[in-house]
């Protein structure tokens, strides 16, 4: 048997290897604040073989006027947090620079500010997922375990966590570039501080919407899923 020639294998292996990657959700919203244009965030979530199971790989960039954010995180098939980076940034200044990583029950989270740096460790709840407070796409994270369901999340910037029960509000109808799209509604509400944020995915549990009313932010994906 001829052994194929070594542009053709390499050629075979990386069309392979894209082939194995799959996107879970992608795209960018325009985010809204009192009904004004405030900012945008683009952001991809794909999930990729792994010794074991899969990986997800979830990365984003969201600008809202001077502040940047730019988060990406790499979870267990559940969307359990393996390891976490963000930065932001206000113009050209870094604000915060923060990184963690879960050793089986443990994590360690380190962050340097201007005025200085930090580090903590502390346990994980199995299963717990990472999502900031300014970031829209990851509470797909939460949103994509169901009604009924209660999410210990990790709040990165703050380290703290926190108990998020996913509520079923119902099916609605939403209109995104003209079409119009059909989506489940549901809501975030975290235990104790009884803050709410709620999320719009479609039948493939991609998010169309998601929103923190207490802040009178919306953030409406610029493209209807393909």
């Amino acid at each position: 048997m001829r052994p194929l020639p070594l542009l053709a294998l390499v050629a075979s292996l990386a069309t392979t290897a894209r082939a194995q990657v799959i996107s879970l959700d992608e795209g960018s919203f325009t985010i809204t604040r009192a009904g004004t244009r405030v900012g945008r965030e683009d952001f991809s979530i794909r999930s990729s073989p792994a010794p074991g199971g899969s990986m997800l790989f979830a990365h984003g960039v969201v600008a809202m006027g001077a502040r940047h954010i730019e988060p990406s995180q790499n979870t267990d098939s559940s969307g359990g947090v393996l390891n976490y980076n963000t930065t932001v940034k206000d113009g050209a200044r870094d604000v915060a620079i923060y990184s963690g990583k879960s050793a089986r029950d443990h994590y360690v989270a380190r962050t340097s500010r201007p005025e200085g740096e930090s580090s903590r460790e502390f346990r994980l709840p199995p299963g717990t997922v990472a999502v900031e407070d300014d970031v829209m796409h990851q509470l797909w994270f939460i949103a994509r375990r169901g009604p009924g369901a209660t999410v210990e999340v990790l709040a990165p910037l703050r380290n703290v966590v926190e108990r998020v029960h996913v509520e079923l509000v119902g099916d609605e109808s939403l209109t995104i570039d003209g079409q119009e799209l059909k989506a489940r509604h549901v809501r975030l509400r975290t235990e104790g501080s009884g803050a709410i944020r709620d999320a719009w995915l479609d039948a493939s549990g991609r998010m169309l919407q998601a929103a923190i009313p207490a802040a009178r932010i919306v953030a409406v994906s610029d493209d209807p899923p393909r």
